[in-house]
This record gives structure tokens, sequence and C-alpha cells, in this order.
């Protein structure tokens, strides 16, 4: 132990913890057995280092990284190991990583193989940082000291991922990001035409109730096709349905010699002109509104099979798979799923309602449409 690169208190208390334990889960397989059923003794040896590895990468560090910047590695210098009860195969074990003490180039840890509460074997690990090209002891990187001395591990090393849902979008890989992406554009989208929706549907009907209520209250036919030709700004569809019809009438009824028959087919035919044009404003982005709700969904699900194929891929590079390596990225590819649906299920109920409102209005459109025909024809004879 390089004592002269110690704190004072760490000169009077050498076993002072840096950070609470931090744990791996291990799983005993048959080749990590011997001839007795158990688990072979230098085999813990290869669990703890696991776990020292494990331990360096979620401070944030990576071994061939820092023999590249750095020109750093670790060695073990010595190991004091008691081996206190045998383990067998499929047994569960936790091999925990605790920094008793930090010197200059030096580190030692506890570690201990739990099985339950039960304490399988412990040992302490003493561990020199040396340079890569002379082998001799290095100092530590500051930043590796500042990071054991805040770092809090718990004993469940699930619990050291933030799983949050904005760390998980961070978290997650480019293509999931930009599918992610994707789908909230299309999210916000569809809000600003759902709003305006709801607005225009709104306004309209309002507009055709009030001219239904002028129409049917029995006013004069010219008035109401002066007020529509001065009002055509901010009249509604039905009032402007009106204006073609009446218009068209007028104009071929002053023609001598007129065919009632060729008078009432042109006014129907002005007046359906009127019908599909203002139909067509109304019913203007609902085909966006479908797209997003059937098409979202799937999109998500792209996002979601990509990130669980990366997490997987991700496996190949770890000696032993546990729920720890797969959970967060599965977790951050779900989130795109997530995202399909929160675009997809507003998309589809403003469509379905929006639908059944269009529908409404050009029910009322095309009765006026009859009623009007026939209350010109009247005029006619």
């Amino acid at each position: 132990m390089d004592r002269s690169a110690a704190t004072p208190e760490q000169r009077k208390n050498p076993q002072r913890r840096f950070a609470e334990p931090f744990s791996l889960p291990v799983r005993v397989y048959y080749e990590d057995t011997d001839a007795g059923g158990v688990v072979y003794y230098a085999n813990y040896l290869a669990f703890m280092e696991r776990a020292r590895t494990e331990w360096l990468r979620a401070l944030g560090f990576e071994q061939p990284e820092m023999a590249r910047t750095h020109g750093l590695l670790f060695v073990v210098r010595a190991v004091n190991i008691e081996y206190l009860r045998p383990s067998r195969f499929n047994d569960s074990l936790q091999v925990t990583v605790e920094v008793v003490n930090v010197g200059g180039s030096h580190i030692r840890f506890m570690q201990q193989v739990l099985r339950g509460e039960e304490r399988i074997a412990r040992a302490e690990v003493d561990v020199v940082c040396v340079d890569t090209g002379s082998f001799r002891p290095a100092r530590l990187p500051r930043e590796m000291r500042e990071k054991m001395e805040k770092q809090d591990w718990t004993l469940n090393p699930t619990l050291t991922h933030d799983m949050s849902v904005l760390s998980l979008i961070s978290g997650a890989s480019v293509p999931v990001q930009l599918v992610m992406a994707i789908l909230l554009l299309a999210s916000l989208f569809s809000w600003y035409y759902i709003f305006l929706k709801v607005l225009t549907l709104r306004r309209a009907e309002k507009q055709t109730a009030e001219f239904e209520r002028q129409f049917w209250s029995g006013a004069d036919l010219n008035d109401l096709f002066q007020r529509a030709v001065n009002a055509r700004d901010s009249s509604g569809s039905l009032e402007r349905i009106f204006e073609s019809g009446f218009r068209e009438f007028t104009k071929h009824r002053r023609e001598p010699g007129t065919d009632v028959a060729a008078l009432m087919d042109s006014t129907r035919r002005a007046m359906r002109a009127t019908y599909q044009r203002e139909m067509d404003k109304l019913e203007s982005s609902l085909s966006f509104l479908a797209s997003v709700g059937s098409v979202s969904p799937y999109v998500g699900l792209l996002g979601t099979v990509w990130g669980i194929m990366n997490s997987f891929r991700g496996l190949a590079n770890v000696g032993q798979a546990t729920l720890s390596h797969v959970a967060p990225g599965i977790a951050e590819a779900l989130i795109a799923t997530a995202i399909g649906l929160f675009a997809a299920i507003p998309a589809v109920v403003a469509y379905n309602r929006f639908a059944g409102d269009v529908n409404r209005l050009a029910i009322r459109f095309d009765s006026f449409t009859e009623e009007f025909s026939n209350i010109l024809q009247r005029q006619v004879h």
C-alpha cells in the first residue's frame, strides 16, 4: 500500500470504505464445477475478476480504452482469499466489489461471493495501476479516484441504471432515437391537426345551424342570397351551397325558352360541385390522422426490434448474460413502441370522431340540397 499518498483520515483508518458494495449476479454452470460437483476453487477468482471488470465499466472506464488513451492497465498484486462454503451447479450467486482503500497507484478491494445471505467466499485483493510500456506503477487518473469516492452502489446492479423515460430515450441507439424523433414529430403534427379540426368542425356546425334557422324561418330567398354574396368570406358551407344553386337558378331562369328539367338539373349540378369542394375542405387532414394512427405502431415496433437486436448483439461481449445486462437495452427499445402508441391512439380516436362529424354534416348538406331543389322547382311551376 502506498501510504504516502493516502489522506490523514485514511492513515488513521486504512479500512475506510469508499462506497457501498457493487454487486454482480453470477450463475454457476456445469463447466464451473470440479469432479466433486462443487465450484472449482480457482473459478471464484474468475468470478471476482469479472465483477471488478463490471465495476470499472459501471464507473465509466473501459480497460482497452484506458490502455489506448492513458497508457494504463490494472494488474493484481496480491490476493488473500478464504473459502467458507461450497457452491454447486445452478446456484445463483452475488459477487460484491467494495473499495477498501485507494493509494496513489493501488486499490484494495474487499470482495465476497454470496448465496442469498450465506457467505461462500471472501477475499482481499490488491490491484496496481501500471504503465503499459514499462509495467511500472503509475498514478490512478484523478477522475477515477473522484468517481470511486462519490459512487454509491446498491446490492442490486440493475438499480444502478437510470430507468427514467428521458434517460432511456437518451441512452437508446441512434436508429431507435431516429424512430422516436419521427414518431414524436408525427404526434405533434397530429395534435396540431386535431385542435385545428375541432375548431373547423365546430364553426361549420354553428354556421350550418344558423343558416338553416334563417332559411326555414321564411326569409326571402333573394335577401338570403344577397347576404351570402356580401359575406362570402365568412359564410358557412351550407350558405355557399345555397348561393351557388340560387345563382345558377336565377341566371338560367331569365333565359327565354328554358326547359324546367334542364334548369333544375343545372341548379343541382352547381350545388353538387360546391358541395364537393366544401366536403373536401372539411375532410382535409383526416387522411393524415388515419395514416398516423395505422402506421405509428409499426414504426415504433421497428425501433423496438432494432433496439432488442442491438441489446442481444451486445451480449456477445459479455461472459455471462444476466437480466441486468439485457433489461436496460430492452427497456430503451420498448420506449419506441410506447411512443408509437402515444402517437397512434389520439390520431385514431380523433379520426373516428371527426369522420362521424363530417358524415353528419354531409347528410345535412344533401338533405338541404334536395329540399331546396324542390322549393325552386315549385317556384318555376
